[in-house]
């Protein structure tokens, strides 16, 4: 099956930041660059709120959490795109940094081999870690990096194959950091397991070293393999304390509207604004992944 299928990349806008100290959001300009993307769902992590025994957590709360929309988004790449008929990816750590060379930045969560499965369609909303507030140190971080263990998304297609067109849709899994426990089985990044799907029937195939999209260490954030984990890197404006007055969810907001971008070929067959596929390779996957962001509280 298509050779050239992507994993999420995400380019988008850091909004807001957040200030503990004060219960409040503020700081950045709307149109100011950064971040990486992400959205909501329960995953192979299990419960996600830590405390004391039991789980009960004492004093106030931070919960971390990701949403996702697909309202209009104006894209000037010269591409074409779709918004995926569904799109999730595993989330496994989140670190914070003083500055990029903190040699010893704050894990606020490591699910090690396991993760919380994030979703980016419209309207996913999902509480992905609680933790009280009064076990993060007080300081000032610019810097936060997310770990993706995996992604899994559906697009539209057209299969050409033996002189034939088959309008159909790729269901698709790719492990994107190793070590990945994944349906029961440990992963290492680039197994992939591919499934056109077509008037009813399924051809699946799946391997390693799957491509990943190339040059999006642009706008504000960096994204890449790092000692075997697919990290975003992003700037970010926190000013931590342990004294909140009461319960704070952070909120990471993402865009998804035709998020799935690629460039037209020109081969018999093929359709303009179409996602043209055959056996062997598809049409160039160039972006994958969130449009934009937000960073905003709510208490």
């Amino acid at each position: 099956m298509a050779a050239n299928v992507p994993v999420a990349a995400a380019c988008g806008q850091y909004k807001v930041p957040f200030d503990q100290a004060e219960g409040g959001a503020g700081g950045a300009d709307p149109g100011e660059p950064g971040g990486a993307g992400a959205g909501a769902g329960m995953g192979e992590a299990g419960a996600t709120a830590q405390g004391g025994a039991g789980g009960v957590v004492d004093g106030p709360t931070i919960t971390i959490r990701f949403r996702a929309h697909t309202d209009p988004f104006a894209h000037d790449d010269g591409l074409n795109g779709q918004t995926p008929i569904s799109h999730s990816s595993g989330v496994r750590k989140l670190q914070l940094f003083k500055d990029p060379s903190d040699p010893n930045p704050i894990t606020v969560f490591d699910f090690g081999s396991t993760f919380v499965e994030i979703g980016y369609d419209d309207g996913d909303d999902t509480s992905v870690y609680t933790l009280p507030a009064k076990s993060l140190p007080t300081g000032m971080y610019t810097m936060a990096r997310v770990v993706h263990s995996h992604v899994r998304y559906r697009v539209s297609s057209t299969m050409h194959t033996n002189g034939l067109s088959l309008p159909g849709e790729f269901d698709n899994m790719q492990v994107l950091s190793d070590g990945t426990l994944l349906d029961g089985q440990v992963r290492n990044h680039g197994y992939y397991e591919y499934v056109f799907l077509t008037g009813g029937q399924q051809f699946p195939t799946s391997g390693n070293n799957a491509p990943l999209p190339q040059g999006w260490n642009t706008g504000g954030f960096s994204v890449g393999v790092e000692s075997g984990e697919w990290a975003y890197s992003f700037p970010v404006d926190l000013a931590l304390t342990p004294d909140l007055a009461a319960d704070l969810d952070v909120v990471l907001e993402v865009n998804m509207f035709e998020s799935f971008r690629w460039q037209d070929q020109d081969q018999p067959g093929y359709a303009p604004g179409v996602f043209d596929t055959n056996p062997i390779v598809s049409e160039p996957v160039v972006h994958f992944g969130a449009n934009s962001y937000w960073l905003t509280l709510e208490p």
